[in-house]
């Protein structure tokens, strides 16, 4: 037996997470809200972000589903649970770990290797290329209007 499912359109608690997701509220919001609150009604009413979602996405088509899901920030039609382990990141072929750099790299005892680094700002839109010398630890930074890795290199 499975315990039956809290988030079940037209009771209190749904409403009310209906309502904080209305006001701009995210469902990880929304739950660290839920377990503070201390009304009677809602004492025992804790549901994490992944039960908001999944009540969210379960709904059937309709209205109140597309109301609710331009309310979430990301406001996608379909949505993947969240869920930790692999890395899905592309990989750089060839690519060489920092773990096994020659000895005098390492040691910082020869000047002119260099380390770089994109640092990247809101919604991607802009970027910062850094570069540090190992040795004298000389800093040059370049902004970069877009925040692609070809463009930093």
């Amino acid at each position: 037996c499975r315990p039956a499912k809290r988030l079940v359109p037209g009771n209190e608690l749904f409403e009310l997470v209906a309502h904080l997701l209305r006001q701009r509220f995210s469902p990880e919001q929304i739950a660290g809200k839920l377990r503070t609150m201390k009304s009677p009604s809602f004492e025992d009413a804790y549901v994490c972000r992944e039960t908001i979602y999944n009540a969210i996405y379960a709904l059937p088509v309709g209205e109140l589903r597309k109301e609710l899901i331009i309310c979430l920030r990301q406001g996608k039609t379909t949505r993947r649970p969240r869920s930790g382990g692999v890395d899905r990141r592309g990989q750089i072929p060839d690519m060489v770990s920092i773990h096994v750099r020659p000895p005098e790299i390492e040691d910082r005892l020869m000047p002119g290797h260099w380390e770089g680094d994109l640092i990247k700002g809101t919604a991607n839109a802009s970027a910062v290329a850094t570069r540090v010398e190992r040795t004298s630890g000389y800093l040059i930074l370049a902004k970069r209007n877009d925040a692609t890795a070809t463009s930093a290199v």
